[in-house]
């Protein structure tokens, strides 16, 4: 007999710790830029040591060069441009360290798009997965009840109206 195996992410320690040296950096940002800084530097070292790709989401979101996360009006300018190419120029206030993303219509990151979806964790406990079955199951059964319903009544009305209805002669 094979055993039930339940696949963990591997290193979630590291996305757990990732995620909070993002969150405190970001929070930091306003008071002390060299504290954000340090926060993010750590963050993408993490990142870097266990070989794990941080999304464009968040590597928009911070400085390439001082890793200061980029706040718009903060700790950050940001412009739309025109020439040479449409988009947006982000300048840290930090390093002066400038990024520009092209914007063009129709574009999406491909990790966006559905083909870059390999696989779908999901970490609810069996418990939790119990109870949400269930929930879907009662809400089921409600909506055939109520569907049975509505057609008895839109069945009962017709006979109604029928009955009340002269028939022509």
């Amino acid at each position: 007999m094979m055993k039930n195996k339940t696949r963990f992410c591997q290193n979630k320690d590291i996305f757990e710790r990732m995620n909070y040296l993002y969150q405190a950096s970001h929070l930091i940002a306003l008071k002390d830029k060299v504290a954000a800084s340090y926060y993010g530097n750590m963050m993408m070292r993490c990142a870097k040591k266990v070989v794990l790709h941080v999304e464009p989401n968040l590597k928009r979101t911070l400085c390439k060069c001082c890793q200061t996360p980029l706040i718009p009006g903060e700790t950050a300018r940001v412009r739309l441009i025109s020439k040479p190419v449409k988009g947006v120029k982000w300048t840290c206030l930090t390093c002066m360290n400038t990024k520009r993303f092209p914007t063009r219509k129709g574009y999406k990151l491909w990790l966006d798009e559905p083909q870059a979806v390999f696989k779908i964790f999901d970490y609810t406990p069996e418990e939790e997965k119990k109870e949400i079955e269930d929930e879907g199951k009662d809400k089921n059964e409600r909506k055939r009840k109520k569907e049975d319903i509505q057609q008895s009544d839109l069945q009962g009305k017709s006979l109604n109206c029928s009955s009340k209805c002269k028939k022509p002669s």
